[in-house]
């Protein structure tokens, strides 16, 4: 009969403890810029986009292509960024 009451009090301890580490994840974020500065996105540790600032100078139709490739790359920036953050995080938490 113990043992049933010691998983439920360890699943209540992984839920708040899985808790605890989503609002870490919300709460880290990185500011990544485009090479010339003509794109910011901001993403949260779970990888959500924040937000995003487009420079006039490329909001224009025959920039398309060039708004969409600078778009991923930038994004792909960023995720390394707040992988790092993350990672430099959890070691300090865990204490590795």
């Amino acid at each position: 009969m113990g043992n049933i009451f010691d998983s439920l009090k360890q699943i209540g301890q992984l839920r708040h403890q899985a808790a605890q580490f989503e609002r870490l994840l919300r709460s880290k974020t990185v500011e990544v810029s485009s090479p010339r500065g003509e794109l910011k996105l901001v993403v949260n540790g779970k990888m959500e986009l924040i937000s995003i600032e487009i420079s006039p100078d490329v909001l224009k139709p025959e920039n398309k292509e060039y708004l969409e490739k600078l778009f991923r790359n930038t994004f792909a920036s960023a995720q390394k960024e707040i992988e790092k953050v993350i990672s430099a995080e959890v070691k300090s938490t865990l204490g590795f």
